[in-house]
């Protein structure tokens, strides 16, 4: 009955509220039943705890039982009255729709591979990318236009993967806008994307975000894609589209919208998506219905599947799901029920027929999953084990001796197999693991198919849509989220509480203590509670009484320093998640009390030490993150830990006797571990290298590993495991502090291996030809993409075999390993990034082998006397060198190009011109206290002068820097004048920022939007007017010193101005400033308000 009126309910309202009441009244006998259960759970775990005399008073109330059994009264009264409307609503049972799948469920064809009949599409789209265009614009936007479900997406992924659109752009980048047009978030997420967003950038403005990307793609060729664009307002637009003006000719922005209006607005020439061809659209619906049959061999189902792929009207979205959901069935009159089905006819309000048939065809259990799923925004990327940790807390998944996850699981791929799930297109591999998310018509499927149980608290409208909610989630916002959260005083039956942030943050967002004390607490039924990435140290004590029913905590990404003991009296607890809580020191006592718990999380809680008392929670399952200290633990209670996932370390190892004892860890048998760490500690000895080894043999892996570290082993030679090529997950490993170990193992045969890291080897002088293991087909170390030597500080000789060994090795660090040499340079063919530190003689032996170079890196190399620009290859973009105090910049360099250069403490510099230097874009010279004349080059764009103390004059080459935007200069003190005739030679400057310079004076170029000034004496003291009529931005830092400041005649565009210690700045020189936006005032605010002309 309740499957024939799910698949009613769309079509009708009667139905529909009928659905909603049963829910009401389930949901309450559920609440009921679950306060009983509590009860019968809190008698029976304070009973264990306590002894015969005080386990006597601990009984239930009858006031207790009395109200329980009123309310469950009236809800079999509510219920009875349903069941009668039964038969007049016409619902009816059919036992053949609900039964379970038994099939495996095979996973969905890669996205990659699902593109059929948009060959034409593709090369249009191709062909426009590739070219520079007569009218030598920098700048193009091509829209791609279509409605929901065409395929717009995949055809930009498609072509954004493209070999030939890969090698043609410096930078490529792309985000999903979606909805809600938040410049900010955009702009922070392209930085992302393009990897230069770091810490600093979270607390920047939507201006300091902007600028810094605008410098980021000046003179690049990039290629943006904008997906799901809604946005109509063309101001907003504009505001973004001037950020990419900087870039290099032939840059592209590629947008992908259901508009044409916004098509119209951001780009002229649209590529039009259209519906699929009849034998495309059949080509798309064969690879999916008959992936495990062949279509020859039932000739009456691709008749009758012609027919239904005809109706799916050339959607690429419909034909997939519809395929999916046909694939499990064989029987011809299965198809032929979809093919006759009304549903075709209805009108779905957006909702495509074809995905509500899908729908209607799930099992009553996967029904229940996917419509919780409503309560993602649209585009809001989530993991598996997230969707199934809330859909077990919700009872969604049954209870069953086996692990809920492996039947959650099954849950979750039988919805991918039929595409209602699809992978993240995730161009940039900048996500680690693997994310998912529903098509927006998939998702205006699951908000339909919710009835409005499950529900985004920003699109809730009105009082009525909440009330009827059980699940909500809302978008975290910075302000505390108190007033934001405060309608939900009501919601007493709100079983799940969800903060989302599709954006990823690098702070953590505040939590008003209003929520904690007096919202929180209110939610007595809630089930699911997420807590995560909030900057929170403590809990309320009384929490967790209140919120007995949980059974879903996340913690994690808190600055949570200790757990309530309340949090031990959650009988109903299945899951906490405490990841990354990094101040976290200790868990309650009483854990053991959480009896129904089946997975911790306390991966990445660094000050955590694990108490013995986890080893009582009876029901745990799943363990992530353990860290075992063999002082207090014994190896025999490690080897009992079958419930270990995730990552392990395993601490103090040194206690390890022998061999006999490393056994009783089972290391072999625990094959949920991914990433291992074993640490002796480093002070330690070791009485016998042999008992080393063979207990370092013995914590042997499972070969499912992904990651092992070794910190501190005391043998000299490794046991065979560690370089075994049958681990073949093996991705990454680290051998650390292994000071008495003589020979690396023969890691170039791990088959896998991407990340190497060999760091405090003392004992090791000579890397052999062992390194690179047995010779086999494939070339050493064939897939390592990181290589890092450090504090090898009696590494000597490092053999090369001369074979194309490390074909895709990228990065290559070597720091501290001052004696190192190479006789023959090893041909890194890939290499795009070198990092040397303390060895200038590797450094100049293997410039000539690095034909892909576009980083360098040199540090603490003492014997450098002199930099090789002229051997370097033109493939280099960044040159950085530090810390060379032999260095000399005196021999011509001729034409040489990079991005960026940085020339940092090095003590034998004294002059910087252009002709010793290559032409950079960006220049930075810095601690460089021998440097005292100063020639700005010629086609440098961004310059940075910092702490050169003894520079005493700075001037602008020859025919002037007509490119340069921006010009930092600070800790000059004994630069007296800025560059003369600067309007003049530097016709582009923009930006000027000056610090510590306190003898500097100079006429400022008018051209000027942004000044920044600190703490210089002489140019704000002696300065009478500005003449910066452009100026936008004025930043001023002073001692107090000034006099005659009052005679300023500050420029009138100033929209934004903070000035501090100016002691004399008048009110009425503030009221001039008509387009100010934005003022900020210290050190003499009495001042100007004592004039009467400014409020505060």
């Amino acid at each position: 009955v309740l499957s024939d009126a799910e698949n009613k309910q769309a079509s009708n309202p009667s139905v529909r509220d009928w659905l909603n009441e049963l829910r009401d009244a389930v949901d309450s006998a559920e609440n009921l039943i679950e306060q009983v259960n509590y009860e019968a759970l809190r008698l029976k775990v304070e009973g264990q705890h306590q002894n015969f005399a005080e386990t006597s008073n601990q009984q239930v109330s009858d006031e207790f039982f009395l109200n329980i059994k009123d309310k469950l009264e009236d809800t079999i009264e509510t219920l009875k009255d349903l069941q009668e409307q039964i038969g007049l609503l016409g619902l009816k049972e059919y036992f053949d729709s609900t039964k379970l799948e038994t099939r495996r469920p095979s996973t969905s064809v890669d996205d990659e591979s699902d593109i059929f009949g948009r060959q034409s599409e593709i090369e249009d789209l191709i062909d426009r990318l590739l070219s520079e265009g007569a009218s030598g614009k920098k700048l193009t936007v091509v829209p791609i236009v279509g409605m929901g479900g065409l395929g717009k997406t995949t055809l930009a992924k498609a072509v954004y993967n493209d070999e030939r659109v890969k090698n043609h752009f410096d930078l490529k980048a792309w985000y999903c806008v979606s909805e809600g047009f938040d410049a900010l978030r955009i702009t922070k997420e392209l930085l992302q994307e393009i990897g230069k967003f770091d810490s600093k950038d979270a607390h920047n403005n939507l201006n300091q975000l902007q600028v810094k990307l605008k410098e980021s793609l000046k003179g690049k060729k990039f290629l943006i894609v904008l997906d799901d664009v809604w946005n109509e307002n063309y101001n907003e637009w504009n505001d973004l589209r001037n950020i990419f003006a900087q870039g290099d000719i032939g840059s592209k922005i590629i947008v992908t919208t259901r508009k044409d209006s916004v098509a119209l607005m951001m780009g002229n020439e649209k590529i039009s998506m259209g519906n699929l061809s009849t034998e495309a659209s059949w080509s798309l619906f064969q690879r999916h219905a008959f992936e495990n049959m062949d279509p020859m061999g039932h000739p009456e189902l691709e008749d009758v599947g012609r027919q239904i792929a005809a109706k799916c009207k050339g959607l690429p979205l419909a034909l997939k799901t519809l395929a999916g959901m046909l694939r499990s069935k064989s029987e011809v009159e299965e198809w032929k029920r979809i093919l006759r089905s009304e549903i075709w006819e209805l009108p779905h309000n957006d909702i495509l027929p074809a995905l509500m048939l899908s729908y209607n065809d799930l099992p009553a259990h996967l029904k229940r999953c996917f419509s919780f799923c409503a309560i993602f925004p649209k585009d809001y990327p989530f993991r598996k084990e997230q969707v199934i940790h809330l859909w077990i807390a919700n009872g969604l998944v049954p209870v069953k001796d086996e692990i809920n996850q492996d039947l959650g699981n099954q849950y979750f791929l039988e919805l991918r197999s039929r595409s209602l799930f699809e992978k993240v297109p995730n161009p940039s591999k900048r996500n680690i693991e693997e994310l998912f998310l529903m098509h927006d018509l998939v998702n205006d499927l699951a908000q339909l198919a919710s009835s409005k149980l499950c529900i985004r608290l920003e699109e809730s409208q009105g009082s009525h849509m909440l009330e009827q909610s059980r699940h909500v989630s809302y978008s975290m916002g910075v302000n505390g989220e108190f007033e934001k959260l405060t309608p939900l005083y009501k919601l007493e039956q709100l079983r799940t509480l969800l903060p989302t942030c599709i954006s990823v943050n690098y702070w953590y967002h505040p939590l008003s203590k209003r929520v904690l004390h007096n919202i929180l607490p209110r939610l007595g039924f809630l089930r699911v509670l997420s807590l995560s990435h909030y900057k929170i140290k403590e809990l309320p004590n009384d929490l967790f009484i209140k919120l007995k029913l949980l059974r879903f905590l996340d913690i994690s990404q808190t600055d949570i320093e200790r757990l309530p003991d309340s949090i031990c009296v959650l009988y109903n607890l299945e899951t906490l998640l405490l990841s990354s809580c990094y101040n976290l020191e200790e868990l309650p006592l009483q854990m053991e009390k959480l009896i129904n718990l089946r997975h911790l999380d306390v991966s990445n809680t660094r000050r955590l030490k694990m108490p013995l008392h986890l080893s009582r929670l009876k029901s745990l399952q799943v363990l992530v993150g353990a860290k075992f200290f063999v002082d207090g633990w014994r190896m025999e209670d490690l080897g009992e830990a079958q419930n270990l996932h995730g990552s392990l370390s395993v601490v103090k190892l040194e206690n390890v006797v022998d061999r006999r004892e490393a056994v009783k860890a089972k290391m072999r048998e625990k094959n949920h571990v991914e990433q291992l760490s074993l640490e002796w500690s480093e002070s330690s000895i070791a009485d016998n290298s042999q008992t080393e080894r063979d207990i370092l043999d013995e914590l042997c892996p499972h070969k499912n590993i992904k990651e092992v570290e070794i910190s501190g082993y005391r043998g000299t030679n490794f046991p065979n495991w560690v370089a075994d090529p049958l681990f073949l997950k093996l991705v990454k490993l680290s051998l650390r502090n292994c000071k008495d170990c003589y020979s690396l193992p023969a890691l170039g045969q791990l088959p896998c291996l991407k990340f190497l890291s060999v760091i405090g080897m003392h004992g090791i002088r000579v890397v052999t030809e062992e390194f690179y293991g047995r010779l086999s087909s494939k070339k050493p170390f064939n897939s390592l993409e990181k290589l890092e030597f450090e504090d090898m500080t009696e590494w000597k000789q490092w053999h090369a075999l001369g074979i194309g060994e490390f074909p895709t090795l990228e990065n290559l660090s070597i720091k501290n390993c001052p004696e190192l040499s190479l006789e023959i340079p090893i041909q890194f063919s890939s290499l795009k990034r070198l990092e040397v530190s303390d060895d200038a003689q590797l450094f100049r032996s293997q410039l000539e082998a690095m034909k892909q170079i576009e980083e360098i890196d040199i540090c603490d190399c003492n014997s450098v006397t002199s930099f090789p620009f002229s051997i370097l290859p033109t493939t280099l973009k960044r040159i950085e060198i530090s810390r060379c105090p032999k260095l000399k910049l005196e021999a011509p360099v001729g034409e040489m190009f990079v991005e960026y250069l940085r020339v940092n403490d090095c003590g034998c510099v004294d002059d910087i011109s252009p002709e010793f230097l290559p032409t950079a874009r960006q220049l930075s010279i810095e601690n460089c206290q021998n440097v005292t004349r100063f020639l700005i080059p010629t086609a440098t764009e961004t310059l940075r002068i910092s702490n050169c103390e003894n520079v005493e004059k700075l001037s602008v080459a020859c025919g002037g820097a007509a490119q340069m935007t921006s010009l930092n200069i600070l800790g000059c003190k004994k630069l007296k004048c800025l560059p003369e005739r600067m309007q003049e030679l530097l016709p582009s400057l923009k930006e000027l920022r000056l610090s510590d310079c306190p003898e500097i004076e100079g006429e400022l170029p008018f051209n000027l939007q942004k000044l920044r000034i600190r703490n210089c004496k002489k140019l704000v003291n002696g300065r009478k007017e500005w003449h910066l009529q452009r100026l936008t931005e004025l930043w001023i830092h002073h001692d107090g010193s000034d006099e005659d400041i009052e005679h300023w005649e500050l420029p009138c565009s100033i929209t934004r101005l903070e000035v501090s210690n100016l002691i004399t700045l008048s009110s009425q020189r503030l009221k001039s400033l008509t387009s100010l936006q934005f003022l900020s005032i210290d050190g003499n605010l009495s001042q100007i308000q004592s004039q009467g002309q400014l409020s505060s």
